[in-house]
């Protein structure tokens, strides 16, 4: 652990490039870019740090002696949809509060090798914690082992991971999560027939919790539906356009979508493609 009453001396560099305004500032490359640019989803406290470093930097002038500050590194998936990216922004400005770097890395999306790589490239970067989307798979599980070897604490966000050690998990109980939403089915559709469910695959330990929660609450409870078709659109539009397509083309008893993960544009698409917009819950 990083003991926060050590004090570094904050050297101001000649020029105010993105790399040294985000290093004065402790926030990441990203929300610099934003302010600079005068773009959104930054927070008041974050663009008025990061307007002093670079004043600070121009000026020739430095900002004093502060504490070290305690560096997070979040992996998070690339192209995941606006929340993702707004997730990032949410975290790095909370960081930029107090005296934290909160570092958010997109990645390729169900990349299990990729994320796995960047986990243990965590070992030799200085930081004191990490976050990820976790995508269960051995690479992934070895790369936590690693690091708790090193006494570098791991969190996982969104969706957990299962896993022998101790590890955090910020997120929603997603078994009571699709529970919910096969009550909703259950009570909205109005005539027998199947149900189409959209998953990302089998990495996303949160889809099959979802998917779990929604199949047990039909068993029990809306025997009107007669069979949870399992659809893999790997997380993604075009993906899921494609498999409701072909699904409709298939069987003629689909009276509704739950769609478990990402996205959901694609299925809107494809239901509007196929005329029964209206008529599928």
């Amino acid at each position: 652990m990083v003991n926060m009453t050590d004090s570094d001396e904050i050297r101001v560099p000649k020029k105010a490039t993105i790399s040294a305004i985000s290093k004065l500032a402790g926030v990441g490359t990203a929300t610099v870019d934003r302010v600079l640019n005068n773009r959104s989803h930054v927070g008041e406290s974050t663009r008025q740090r990061v307007i002093q470093a670079k004043r600070a930097i121009e000026a020739g002038t430095s900002l004093g002696s502060r504490p070290r500050p305690w560096r997070l590194k979040v992996f998070l998936p690339g192209e995941a949809g606006p929340s993702t990216d707004l997730l990032a922004e949410c975290l790095q400005d909370y960081g930029a509060r107090g005296n934290a770097t909160i570092e958010c890395v997109f990645t390729k999306k169900l990349e299990p090798a990729l994320l796995a790589r960047k986990l243990h490239a965590c070992a030799g970067q200085g930081v004191d914690a990490v976050a990820f989307q976790a995508l269960e798979d051995p690479r992934v599980h070895g790369a936590v082992e690693g690091l708790a070897k090193l006494n570098i604490p791991t969190l996982t966000i969104m969706s957990g991971l299962e896993h022998p050690a101790p590890i955090g998990f910020i997120g929603i109980n997603n078994r009571a999560a699709g529970r919910t939403a096969g009550y909703l089915m259950g009570r909205l559709t109005r005539q027998a027939g199947s149900v189409l469910v959209v998953t990302g695959g089998e990495l996303y330990r949160v889809h099959e919790d979802r998917e779990i929660g929604f199949r047990a609450c039909l068993r029990q409870d809306f025997s009107h539906i007669s069979e949870a078709i399992a659809l893999n659109g790997h997380d993604d539009s075009e993906g899921n356009y494609q498999g409701v397509q072909q699904a409709f083309s298939q069987r003629d008893d689909i009276v509704g979508i739950y769609n478990v993960g990402g996205g959901h544009q694609g299925v809107v698409r494809a239901l509007r493609d196929l005329g029964v917009a209206n008529e599928v819950v």
